[in-house]
Formats: structure tokens, sequence, C-alpha cells
């Protein structure tokens, strides 16, 4: 883990008020102490039970955020039926100290997949996960990471949750695609997105379909276009004038039904259904 040194604290956000505290606290419910080097927030389900193996979901942020908005994310999503992590991107944002991104280089894509599973690693040390139910997901280009880490891993993750990320089209992200096939992707697209527009739209469509990867896509209004329930977040605009658009609520509640349709091994309607990718209207 040589390439970790350079990161540093740790904290803990619980489901009830979601507050600050050092996940190595002896009030925390944590059964060992939490040993990750480098910037993360750990979620700990409402009423967290150490006999029950709960599902772990990764989260990587949006540009120009950090590992706390995790904190709006999982109230949104569920406060009992998983437990959190969010990382920090490894590249300090230009327009603020206290806010982050994640790096586009091999470089920086190898360091975050080292990262990741070290993260894992740790919190099924530390809680009681079960490492069979790992799912990973995103906002932004923290998606497009989530899609290319589990694309490269599907033996290791359940499935991926991706809002508003292109997929992954370069560093190699199809050197397991016979496997990848068995992975399952909910990749969803807010309409107030330029960053992830209709050309990346259906570019994702396009590969999913002839590399016969397992996707599911959702498309939903921004909220200027409904009443309720709104965004949950939105994206800042990075400095090509490029934005990631809004993360809704009704994405991550079709996250929710998305992952415990995995968890429990049924077919759980994700609220509506998406667009079948063999009536895609490839461009000529």
């Amino acid at each position: 883990m040589s390439r970790l040194h350079s990161y540093m604290t740790t904290s803990t956000a619980r489901a009830t008020g979601i507050s600050n505290q050092d996940s190595t606290c002896s009030t925390s419910p944590l059964t060992e102490p939490v040993s990750i080097a480098f910037p993360h927030r750990i979620f700990v389900p409402e009423h967290y039970e150490s006999g029950y193996a709960y599902p772990l979901l990764v989260w990587l942020h949006s540009d120009h955020s950090s590992e706390f908005e995790i904190d709006q994310v999982m109230p949104a999503l569920s406060v009992r039926n998983y437990a959190a992590v969010a990382l920090r991107g490894n590249r300090l944002s230009d327009r603020s100290t206290r806010l982050f991104r994640w790096g586009s280089t091999s470089t920086d894509y190898a360091l975050n997949e080292e990262c990741i599973f070290h993260a894992i690693e740790e919190l099924c040390e530390a809680m009681s996960i079960d490492a069979s139910r790992v799912f990973l997901g995103g906002f932004g280009k923290g998606a497009t990471l989530a899609q290319w880490v589990g694309l490269r891993n599907p033996g290791r993750i359940a499935g991926v949750i991706a809002c508003n990320g292109p997929f992954p089209t370069n560093k190699r992200a199809l050197t397991q695609w016979k496997d990848a096939r068995s992975l399952p992707v909910l990749a969803m697209q807010s309409a107030d997105s330029n960053r992830f527009g209709v050309d990346q739209l259906i570019g994702m469509m396009k590969t999913a379909h002839l590399a016969g990867l397992n996707y599911r896509l959702m498309r939903f209004s921004s909220k200027s276009q409904q009443t309720a329930p709104g965004a949950l977040l939105e994206s800042q605009r990075n400095d090509d004038g490029e934005y990631e658009g809004s993360l809704e609520v009704e994405m991550l509640k079709a996250a929710n039904r998305f992952m415990m349709g995995i968890v429990t091994g049924t077919a759980i309607s994700l609220g509506c259904e998406p667009q079948p990718l063999d009536h895609v209207p490839w461009p000529q």
C-alpha cells in the first residue's frame, strides 16, 4: 500500500444524525478499529446489528465535491439496508481546498482502484459485512470510475450504480469483458447533464450492447422539469463548462431497489422500465 501514504484522517457518519466521529472511538458500533489510511467517511446503518451481514456500498463523489457527499446520499437511499463508505477524490479541486476530484490518468485510476479495495478489506474486518454483496456507486466522474473498477473486477463486485457517469472508454476498462458480462450495472442519467448527454448515452448503450454487458439504463427529468421530489445534489461546472447534472432522489430510490433485488435474489421493479438496448437508434 505504498501509494496510500499521502492520505490522512478518517471520520464516521452515523445514520442517526450523521455526525462526525472518530471511527476508533469507544462508543462506535464497529467491532474493530478501521485503519483506512486515507480520507473517507463511513456510514453505519440505523439500528446496526453485529449479527447481521450487511451489504456494503462504496460511494465515489462527483467532481468538485468530497466524501461528505454521502451525508445526503444515504438518507435518500436507505438508512437501514447498507453499510457504506465514501472515499475522497485523489486530486485537489482547483476551486477550493475543501473540494476534490478524481484524477484521470492511468496512474490515478490504478491508485483509486487500490484505495477502493483497501477500504473494502478494512470495512469487512471492522464491521459485519457480506463480502459477496459489495456494491460500487458514484455520481459524475465518480460513476465513471465505479464502472471502470467494477468491470475490471466483476468477481469482487456485486453490482454498480452509475449516476450521470459516461462509460469508461479508455484505460483498459474491458480487459475482463467476458467475465464482466455477469456484472449488473444500473446506469442512470438526468436530463440536465451536458457531460453525460445524448451522444455519451448512445455510446454507452452501444458499447454495452456490442460487448454483451449487463447494463440497465434509466433516464430522469431534471429538477426544473419536475415538481417533486426534485434534485438531491447538483454538481458544479468544471473549468471547461461541463456540468455533470443533478442527482435525483428517484435515482437513489431506483438504486436501492436495484441492490435489494441482487441481495435477495428476486426481481424488484425499479419504478419504471429502463430503455431496452435492442431499440437504440444507433448513429448512422
